[in-house]
């Protein structure tokens, strides 16, 4: 909520803003507006102003630069057209504009203290107006100041150079901080020869092959926290089955499926794995859960016939990787011959 009040105070702001200074420009076009030739430099002093205001909240190094470039340099023109100064003057005092841009890089540098490279920047430049004030002013002679008259257009091109430099350097720290990070254990590494063996182990020594296809669900379910729902369906008489001891979870809506319905009978009629990032952008997907957001289905084989599949569900969305898909295959496949045991015992 309170970023939102801030945003529309900030664009009441702006608003005010072009509102007032359109009515200036409005009386200035039509000569309504006495003195204007006075007070224009002002339209800088307030810009500068309304922008740090603005964007207070989340002052950047280029926002803090141009307000204060905008303030200074006001300021600076305010004194010639105010009468203070003479315009002629410009002439010698001219090294006073590139003076405050090199201030303002030091000012946007002390505001934003990540940004070093301001303060360099806004120090060479300084010292170069610094030179070319002191040899419009004849304090130094034009021998002393030659190679600053000559050079200093270097000064924008190691700028420019710090800058880029700078900006790659950020671009790369912002890639590498947006980069996803998966923090669930079994990811990647922890699907290991080590897990799949143990698994295999308890499902081997189960009390008979109806017990063994209910202990690899368990396994499944129990070792996975993302896996919110693990069911082994068979095949039976060209429709895939699921039996009660056959999975862990919620209650399914679907314990029959035909080979030309849902994701289950995908996987089962094209003989591959098929994973779903998204199931309800996957108009196959038959829906048993609103929570469930992702799901993987692989087929299982024996002797070359598909004789089930494996389905897990998960409340999280793109939850299963090309490494879980390469670790569920490699299981079934070598658990294939304890649940087509199982199958044969069912019927």
């Amino acid at each position: 909520m309170d970023s939102v009040m801030g945003s529309q105070r900030n664009r009441t702001l702006v608003g005010a803003w072009l509102v007032v200074w359109g009515l200036v420009l409005l009386l200035v076009s039509n000569h309504v507006l006495i003195g204007w030739d006075n007070l224009w430099p002002c339209v800088l002093i307030v810009t500068g102003v309304v922008m740090l205001r603005v964007f207070q909240s989340r002052l950047t190094f280029g926002v803090v630069f141009a307000a204060a470039w905008a303030i200074l340099l006001g300021a600076f023109l305010t004194a010639f057209s105010s009468g203070l100064v003479e315009w002629g003057h410009l002439r010698v005092w001219w090294p006073a504009i590139p003076f405050i841009i090199g201030t303002s890089f030091i000012i946007a540098s002390a505001c934003v203290p990540s940004n070093n490279a301001g303060s360099v920047i806004g120090a060479l430049v300084i010292f170069m107006s610094t030179a070319s004030f002191l040899y419009e002013t004849g304090t130094i002679s034009e021998r002393v100041a030659s190679p600053f008259l000559r050079f200093w257009p270097l000064v924008l091109v190691l700028s420019g150079f710090i800058l880029m430099r700078r900006d790659a350097t950020a671009r790369a720290q912002n890639a590498l901080a947006s980069t996803p990070v998966r923090t669930n254990p079994y990811d990647a590494g922890a699907l290991s020869p080590d897990l799949e063996k143990e698994i295999l182990r308890r499902v081997r020594t189960a009390a008979g092959p109806q017990a063994a296809t209910g202990e690899l669900v368990r396994e499944l379910k129990s070792r996975f926290e993302r896996f919110t729902w693990v069911g082994i369906y068979r095949m039976q008489n060209g429709a895939l089955v699921l039996d009660d001891a056959a999975y862990l979870g919620a209650a399914p809506e679907h314990r029959h499926i035909l080979l030309t319905e849902g994701v289950c009978g995908a996987a089962a009629r094209q003989r591959e794995t098929q994973v779903v990032p998204d199931v309800c952008n996957d108009e196959r997907y038959l829906s048993c859960s609103p929570t469930v957001k992702s799901e993987i289905v692989v087929p299982i084989f024996s002797e070359g016939e598909v004789i089930g599949v494996l389905d897990i569900d998960s409340d999280e969305p793109d939850a299963f990787s090309d490494d879980d898909r390469r670790f569920l295959e490699g299981l079934v496949g070598k658990a294939s011959r304890l649940i087509r045991a199982a199958q044969i015992s069912a019927a």
